[in-house]
């Protein structure tokens, strides 16, 4: 069903407010596993549990409850937003695979390479990046609306395969400016979380976790509307790798503090 035709009902949008005056700010959160979130609801701390009628949430470009069984960043960052932009619509839209690559993020997908190196989680995923556009498309089939921002957590799978972390920079760089590109928005910030498994944990070893950060942090060296937030002191799951409930109510609280600084250096006159 297209967005645009869906009743307000739990905090859906109204038939026709994508075409209001006002445009609603329209944010991609992407990655694998710690963006999919494995959080639990019935855990949030009870501010974050209120609905919030202003915000539609979509996975894979299917509206759901904002705060319903596994969660992700995008609960705590949903309340920020609202916060801070009162009387916005404000629409997540939240494209993740879990234990993906940045091999199936990018627009040419190389499935003989991604065999050669037997990523069985790229294996199953498939091309992530055709499957966000198709999404996308789908839920907006006008050219109308555009993501403001595009909000990623991932790189863990590159952590373990050293050419893959030797061009975790070029792999992301590309992506971000393929989705500038292909969804007509040249202006889309981007807030990267930096990964921080340690290089060993009780699921797999990620020796090349220091390369990936590295990659992270010199995007916005040169793309003056991306930055790097750090990810350290966020709580985790007994495997030190994905975030818990409390965890992932920090990292959305850390993205928004992040996105709004450059949301208002777009309004500034």
């Amino acid at each position: 069903m297209h967005l645009i035709t869906l009743l307000t009902v739990g905090g859906l949008l109204l038939a026709g407010s994508l075409t209001a005056a006002e445009p609603p700010l329209v944010i991609l959160l992407c990655g694998q596993s710690n963006m999919q979130g494995s959080g639990q609801a019935a855990r949030l701390s009870p501010e974050w549990r209120t609905p919030l009628d202003e915000v539609t949430f979509l996975n894979w470009g299917e509206p759901q409850p904002l705060a319903v069984g596994r969660v992700g960043p995008e609960v705590t960052l949903a309340h920020a937003l609202a916060k801070a932009l009162p009387g916005r619509r404000i629409v997540l839209f939240k494209a993740a695979h879990g234990g993906t690559s940045q091999l199936v993020w990018q627009p040419r997908h190389d499935r003989a390479r991604i065999d050669r190196l037997n990523l069985g989680h790229d294996q199953r995923a498939g091309h992530a990046y055709a499957q966000l556009l198709a999404a996308w498309r789908k839920a907006f089939p006008g050219a109308e609306i555009k993501p403001a921002a595009l909000l990623w957590m991932q790189g863990e799978s590159d952590a373990r395969v050293p050419e893959l972390a030797k061009e975790y920079r070029d792999h992301l760089a590309n992506l971000i400016g393929s989705l500038r590109r292909d969804l007509g928005a040249p202006q889309m910030k981007a807030v990267i979380a930096e990964v921080n498994p340690a290089k060993v944990t009780p699921v797999s070893p990620f020796p090349f976790v220091d390369e990936v950060r590295a990659a992270q942090r010199a995007i916005p060296v040169t793309d003056p509307l991306a930055v790097s937030i750090r990810t350290d002191g966020l709580t985790k799951e007994p495997d030190q790798v994905h975030y818990d409930t409390a965890g992932l109510e920090g990292l959305g609280l850390r993205f928004a503090g992040a996105l709004l600084p450059l949301l208002a250096k777009e309004a500034s006159p």
